[in-house]
């Protein structure tokens, strides 16, 4: 067992043999042999370091005072001192082969895992006592010390064990209990002060020797390393000023002590005024948390490259490339690092330029209903828009990566493809091009692709496909051509009609009859003076009068006129007669009751006083042009309906698909209630808001003017059905002033505006609440509507005119508030963490709008936006006729 003993008490005089003993070997150590420091220690044995014959003399006089025995061995096993040695061990156990290997063996374990300082005590195999403890020189283990073999005077011998020993290895009893009875019993004082004397013996012969040894090879080495640093230093420091990189060394107390001057002048200080001031001291704010955190791992030897933010002198920027290298004392502790730097603000300003116009890029294309994608130079997709999803069957995640072939496009389609693709790459050129698509599900697509090469050092890196969706188009390019076609062949037909009636003309009075009954127009003459009227045959034919009867009469002809073109009409023909001609196109209604137009010139003939005395004109019966081009308008506004009706699907389709996922979710317990629901309801709202739009555009007749106030209504409706409150009584209060019509661009985000808010107040505003109110007012500013908003309000500053475009704007504000809990004064309006308010203040942005909000007795939202007349008013007077 490994264990310490007392110490022997100083009143001892054995003690004091002791300290003598001590001083005495400490004249015996050989320092001759360990004075050259080019012999290292582990080459040298125990023989070399001591001298073994003035150690033996010393240990002889120690066994005459202690009689313990003792004796020293170098690590290969020889002894080289030994005082002491009992009969039992040199005629018995040493002379028996199996009782020598196990003292042998006994002794080598003895001597295993002792500390310097230390020692160990046990019963050797043939159960007698023994002790051994290590000999270090600069924590080389070069020998032992081992004491025994005795037995403590305080214990009893067991005779009975040896003698059966005596009998096991045939050895003579008598003589071996004799040798047994001459071993030494010791005290364990005795025992304490003989170890103590040894381990002091081992300690001062080793450590003093070699302490010498290291002395003198540290002098040396020193001198040559002082010259090597003072060299080293001068080559180091020309380095370091004519180094192109900002060097930085800084103390294990973060104070700099040497700057380099490309490191000073990038911060635009003197070395002078950086020295002894702290590294951080020149970091910017949200930079110093960080560079805590480095210097943690400074002290722990772990070199990292870091960008960071400083502040020059001046108060600009410098963003760097950090390199740091630590290095420590001899003794391992931390005492600076070195930093190396690189200036990367340019870098860095185009980084921030480059994510600004990314990001712009992708809020563009994430919102875009064009299919953006780019691709690089192995035509694979490295992004694509959610766009993408509907035509192609996939998800922008499963897109991204794959090429066309890899998608499932068919071979012709993916070679035209990546054949243009690729000739943009060698062109640098940007290409449009049109191609026919079948997705998956079997439905053709039209698409119009404008590739555009994106550069980056002068080289075409990537290729951004922008395609638009153009199969409505291609539809009623197809209809409008098989009309036009139609409409190609009649105006020939009437051409050449025309062209052999003008040529039979010159022939005969009645090739121009005839000529005038194939263009169906018919020329007449009305003297003013004698009110009478000349019809050639052809009037007769298109107004479908009897040729037996005269012609009619200035006021008989006004009843052929139709009576919504009569005032029309009248005043077409006067005012002929004082601007000589006159031309328009009315209606006329036979006898038969069939209406139909014509295209009248009417020209009046002066007399010498520039009176006029008579008019003529050419009446030409445009019906069929006329419903040829009514067929057109009618061909385009189908189309207009079509395409609100489709999109209303498909936003509806996208509706039905969240309500479905949301379904599908709530059934789970750990999403129930959850915020992932709330997103679903949230965004079907959305979607809604704008499907109503072009549901009301469709019902609407297709043009791009939206009746607000009934699809505001309808809007809110929807979303009071949508937040059923349970039991609590919501009333909805709306003053909408009629007559406002709103093109797509302001519809579609004011629409969503309200979607918000509403839906805001419905989930917020009444909770714990039996009954409340929400108000939504809409009305032009300067009608009176403002003094019907509460006082309070902060008042906005007049926005700028807009530039002179030949149009007016007129403004318009939209009120919604509610008597609910109100909004937390904890909560910015401009910087909030709800994506509702954060969605209604991109929106007013986007109208040029601006936005208020009062927080006294519930929550008021004010926004006032300008929208620019011209069309929407020509086409709100048109819903207005219809109704």
């Amino acid at each position: 067992m490994k264990k310490k003993l007392r110490e022997p008490g100083a009143e001892t005089t054995g003690n004091e043999r002791v300290e003598d003993l001590l001083n005495q070997a400490e004249q015996y150590i050989r320092l001759e042999n360990i004075s050259s420091p080019s012999r290292k220690i582990k080459e040298k044995g125990l023989a070399e370091i001591i001298d073994v014959q003035a150690v033996q003399s010393l240990m002889e006089d120690f066994y005459k005072l202690a009689r313990i025995p003792m004796c020293l061995e170098d690590l290969e096993g020889n002894i080289l001192v030994g005082v002491g040695w009992q009969d039992i061990c040199i005629r018995y156990h040493r002379a028996d082969p199996e009782t020598c290997k196990r003292c042998i063996e006994n002794s080598a374990k003895l001597a295993e895992g002792i500390a310097p300082g230390e020692f160990k005590l046990c019963r050797c195999r043939n159960s007698m006592w023994k002790m051994a403890t290590p000999m270090i020189v600069s924590d080389q283990h070069v020998g032992n010390i081992f004491s025994g073999h005795f037995f403590f005077d305080d214990e009893p011998l067991d005779y009975e064990f040896f003698r059966a020993r005596a009998g096991k290895y045939g050895f003579n009893e008598k003589e071996y209990i004799e040798a047994l009875e001459k071993v030494p019993r010791l005290s364990r004082e005795a025992v304490n002060t003989g170890m103590s004397f040894f381990m002091k013996f081992a300690s001062m012969v080793l450590q003093v020797s070699y302490s010498n040894f290291r002395l003198y090879q540290a002098l040396e080495e020193r001198n040559v390393l002082m010259n090597s640093l003072r060299e080293s230093e001068e080559k180091c420091r020309s380095f370091l000023e004519a180094a192109n990189e900002g060097i930085w060394i800084i103390n294990a107390e973060d104070k700099t002590i040497y700057v380099n001057k490309k490191m000073s002048g990038m911060l635009g200080y003197t070395q002078q005024e950086m020295i002894g001031r702290p590294g951080w001291d020149f970091i910017d704010e949200k930079d110093r948390c960080v560079s805590e955190k480095i210097r943690e791992k400074k002290h722990q030897d772990i070199d990292e490259s870091h960008e960071f933010k400083f502040i020059c002198k001046d108060g600009s920027p410098l963003w760097a490339l950090v390199n740091t290298k630590s290095f420590f004392d001899r003794d391992g502790n931390f005492a600076g690092c070195i930093w190396m730097f690189t200036d990367i603000t340019d870098r860095k300003q185009a980084e921030e330029a480059l994510i600004r116009r990314e990001n712009e890029f992708r809020t563009l294309a994430e919102n875009s209903p064009d299919i953006i994608a780019r691709y690089d130079r192995q035509k694979r997709y490295i992004y694509v828009n959610p766009a993408a999803a509907e035509p192609s069957g996939y998800s922008p995640e499963e897109i991204m990566g794959k090429n066309s072939i890899e998608l499932g496009i068919d071979p012709e389609t993916t070679k035209f493809w990546e054949e243009s693709i690729e000739n943009v790459f060698i062109t640098g050129k940007p290409e449009t091009i049109e191609f026919n698509y079948m997705s998956p599900e079997g439905k053709d697509y039209y698409f119009n692709t404008q590739l555009v090469p994106e550069f980056i050092d002068e080289k075409v890196n990537s290729v951004l496909a922008i395609s638009r969706d153009i199969t409505d188009k291609k539809i009623a390019e197809a209809k409008l051509k098989e009309t036009l076609e139609n409409l190609e062949r009649l105006v020939r037909k009437r051409t050449a009609e025309l062209e052999k009636a003008y040529y039979s003309l010159k022939e005969s009075e009645k090739g121009l009859a005839e000529a005038q009954e194939m263009a169906h127009i018919g020329n007449w003459e009305w003297d003013i003076a004698a009110n009478k009227t000349y019809w050639s045959e052809e009037m007769y034919h298109i107004f479908g009068r009897d040729t037996n009867r005269p012609a009619p009469v200035y006021t008989e002809h006004l009843n052929y006129i139709h009576p919504d073109d009569r005032d029309y009409f009248d005043s077409s023909t006067r005012k002929a007669g004082s601007e000589k001609t006159s031309i328009i196109e009315y209606r006329i209604v036979l006898d038969s009751g069939e209406e139909r137009t014509v295209h009248m010139r009417a020209q009046a003939v002066f007399n010498e006083e520039n009176i006029p005395i008579k008019v003529k004109g050419t009446v030409q019966d445009i019906t069929e042009r006329k419903k040829a081009e009514q067929t057109l308008v009618n061909l385009e506004i189908a189309r207009k309906k079509e395409i609100h009706h489709r999109i209303k699907n498909n936003l509806q389709v996208i509706s039905s698909l969240l309500d479905l996922q949301a379904e599908n979710f709530s059934s789970k317990t750990c999403i129930k209630n959850s915020d992932v629901l709330n997103a679903f309801r949230e965004s079907q709202d959305r979607i809604m808001s704008i499907a109503l739009i072009h549901e009301e555009l469709h019902e609407g007749g297709g043009n791009n003017a939206l009746y607000f106030s009934p699809y505001l209504e309808k809007l809110v409706e929807n979303l009071f059905q949508t937040y059923s409150l349970g039991n609590a009584s919501i009333s909805l209060y709306t003053d909408l002033e009629e007559d406002i019509f709103f093109d797509m661009d302001t519809a579609v985000p004011l629409g969503i505006i309200v979607n918000e808010l509403v839906s805001n107040s419905l989930k917020h505003a009444f909770k714990g609440r039996s009954e409340g109110e929400i108000q939504i007012k809409l009305f032009k500013e300067g009608s009176g509507g403002e003094e019907k908003t509460e006082s309070g309000m902060e008042k906005n500053k007049k926005r700028p005119a807009g530039k002179d475009t030949g149009t007016a704007d007129t403004g318009y504000v939209l009120v919604v508030s509610d008597d609910g809990a109100g909004i937390p004064e904890t909560i910015n309006l401009e910087n909030s963490d709800s994506l509702g308010l954060q969605l209604v203040n991109i929106l007013v942005d986007q109208l040029e709008g601006e936005i208020e909000l009062k927080r006294d007795n519930g929550t008021e939202f004010m926004i006032k936006i300008n929208v620019r007349q011209g069309s929407l008013k020509s086409q709100a007077e048109e819903k207005n006729s219809q109704n």
